[in-house]
């Protein structure tokens, strides 16, 4: 392979599924509409020091991130396409800067493997759906990384190469935080000591790096603590002790997150791997023997260099108490890289054990191919809904922190709904993984390995057409399409709930969002300031806007309810819409002679829920509600994953 081969086949492959895939399906609920409203306001408001959603100052998160969304949106729009732009040009970046190193240590064929692996694997895809940085800071770390090893064993100048490691970390702590110097800086000093070239700290321009570093990263952090009052919430209190340490530790409040369990979250590495992952042994055949580390070539320190990186990481978040499944996503162009040399160096040694393994695949190809097949006949006779929501099994509450969770909802009916994606996927997976193995037995090894790639891009597309068909169970935009057919510019908009629960509401309609007994979790410590905006009601605040001659819509999440409609007064609410259990109420009617909750609960010919409490009290005589304190739905562990 030339390298010019190298870096087009890359480019089509990661450009082809990752921007192929940017627009569609429309953003998910939760973290994702919400950080893409942070990104929105931050451009229309010119505030590009401190996060804002709906108006109220949202600490958590660091801007960098949300800076190249909102840059997206300047020339792109707020559309659903620029708010996965960034990812995806770092998913590029990303498997082009593992070729880099690869090839700069390993060999052209090694350094293509890593990037192939890192553009392919099932993980990268999925924990891109969704505004999470984790491409973006792993871009980071493995350029940080390149700069410094071409630094240490002489193939760039000390300044270039550590200075650009600085300026490089600098905008990792602008991305994730105190991850982003804590991880490349333990790793580096590991290594250096684990090598035995300790002595050699003196060529490090510690000093002159340091201060690049710090010239990159405390402008900002100034400044948000100049923009962000002392009172009732310290900015650097908050971001630094309780976003950072306190959720290490387990102490953060709210205790909104949990941690996966270890044997689960290590086990899912295979799967987001997937299906580089099935040759695990040759990349654990590649890491250096203990015995040989202070003795090492240069190729065998960046191997070495590659295992200390996945190893922290992964060791870091099997210590802490905050774990979520994609907070291993910063370990995987290590071990991507560490795939590639391995499946490199099985192809050149002729490994017996190749095809064999290539057979394995096959046959899970083969197995989940006569599954997706038996789902298709078992829901042959099922009729299509047009919303995969009514077809599915909710699963219980604490499920709902894995990204998985959606997966184990499906039932055979729900099939009914993705036909055409499940068929696809299991020609795709058969097909594909077949001549994979075939290929293989004839050593054309490239062959092979570029079938595995081309297969799993035709997989990612399916498995994106099939998260379309979720839309209404994952997003709020299909409630947002209905609500705009009669929203005036007059008209309010209310989630019953924290801002997360339907969140892309939000972003699409562009309006402001009220929340009725949503003050917690996320938009919690931001709403004590002075200056938030009144968009926090509780019963007694809700009621008379309820009842006013202002048209509301409530859009009100599963979870919730309940809670709602034993709030809302009968005669005076209307039921508007439902779209994956997500309902929308009005206080006024929006179509001639749209009947009341009363009346259809007396009518019985639509009944609103056969499991749903009696309705609220009147607008005319509201006795016990009033006095009623916050009752809402506030679950221990809120939905952190995709979905």
């Amino acid at each position: 392979m030339s390298r010019r081969l190298s870096i087009l086949l890359l480019l089509a492959l990661s450009l082809g599924i990752f921007l192929g895939t940017a627009a569609r399906p429309p953003l998910l609920d939760d973290a994702d509409s919400a950080h893409a409203i942070a990104s929105r306001e931050m451009l229309q408001t010119g505030n590009w020091v401190v996060l804002h959603i709906d108006g109220v100052r949202y600490m958590e998160k660091p801007p960098l991130h949300y800076w190249l969304v909102a840059a997206s949106y300047a020339v792109f729009g707020p559309t659903t396409f620029a708010t996965r732009l960034p990812l995806a040009l770092a998913v590029v970046g990303l498997a082009l800067m593992l070729y880099l190193l690869g090839r700069e240590f390993f060999g052209e064929r090694e350094g293509f493997y890593g990037g192939l692996v890192m553009a392919t694997c099932i993980g990268t895809f999925l924990f891109t759906r969704i505004m999470i940085p984790e491409a973006i800071y792993s871009l980071e770390f493995t350029a940080a990384f390149y700069l410094f090893l071409r630094s240490w064993t002489g193939k760039l100048s000390p300044r270039k190469g550590y200075w650009g490691a600085a300026v490089v970390i600098a905008l990792a702590v602008l991305t994730r935080s105190l991850v982003g110097v804590v991880f490349p800086v333990a790793i580096i000093f590991l290594f250096i000591v684990l090598t035995g070239q300790w002595r050699r700290w003196r060529e490090l321009p510690l000093v002159s790096s340091t201060l690049i570093f710090l010239a990159v990263v405390i402008p900002w952090h100034v400044l948000a603590e100049l923009q962000v009052p002392k009172h009732p919430v310290d900015f650097f209190w908050f971001y630094f002790l309780n976003e950072q340490v306190f959720r290490a530790l387990g102490w953060r409040y709210p205790a909104d997150y949990a941690a996966v369990p270890l044997w689960l979250w290590v086990s899912e590495l295979f799967v987001w791997l997937f299906p580089w992952s099935v040759f695990t042994p040759y990349a654990l055949a590649e890491i250096p023997r203990p015995r040989s580390w202070r003795k090492l070539d240069d190729a065998g320190q960046a191997k070495l260099f590659l295992f200390i990186w996945a190893a922290f990481i992964l060791l870091f978040f099997s210590w802490t108490k905050s774990r979520m499944e994609y907070y291993s996503f910063s370990a995987w162009p290590a071990m991507a890289l560490l795939l590639g040399l391995g499946l490199a160096r099985a192809e050149k040694e002729a490994r017996k054990w190749l095809p064999r393994l290539q057979g394995v695949l096959a046959g899970l190809g083969v197995l989940a191919a006569v599954v997706l097949g038996a789902m298709l006949w078992v829901s042959r006779r099922v009729q299509s809904t047009g919303d995969i929501a009514t077809l599915l099994h909710r699963q219980r509450a604490s499920l709902y922190r894995l990204s998985m969770t959606d997966f184990l909802e499906l039932t055979p009916d729900s099939f009914a709904d993705l036909r055409v994606q499940a068929a696809l996927a299991a020609l795709v997976l058969l097909v594909g993984l077949l001549a994979a193995l075939w290929l293989r037995r004839k050593h054309k090894h490239l062959g092979a390995s570029l079938a595995m790639a081309l297969t799993m891009a035709g997989f990612l597309f399916c498995a994106n057409s099939a998260f379309g068909v979720f839309t209404p169970h994952l997003s709020s935009q299909p409630v947002a399409k209905e609500i705009e057919k009669y929203l005036r510019p007059q008209d309010k908009i209310a989630i019953y709930g924290e801002i997360e629960g339907a969140s892309a509401v939000g972003f699409y309609t562009g309006r402001p969002i009220l929340l009725y007994n949503g003050q917690y979790n996320g938009l919690e410590f931001g709403s004590y300031y002075p200056d938030a905006p009144r968009i926090f009601y509780n019963d007694r605040a809700f009621r008379p806007l309820w009842c006013s001659s202002t048209r509301v819509f409530l859009v009100v999440p599963p979870k919730q309810r309940k809670q709602a409609l034993v709030r809302l007064p009968p005669e005076s609410s209307y039921f508007l819409a439902e779209s994956g259990d997500k309902q929308v109420y009005t206080n006024h009617p929006v179509r001639p002679g749209q009947p009341t909750l009363a009346e259809r609960q007396a009518d019985r010919r639509e009944p609103i829920h056969s499991t749903e409490p009696t309705l609220g009290e009147s607008c005319q005589e509201p006795k016990t509600l009033l006095g009623m304190e916050f009752r809402a739905h506030r679950p221990a562990v809120a939905a952190h994953a995709p979905w």
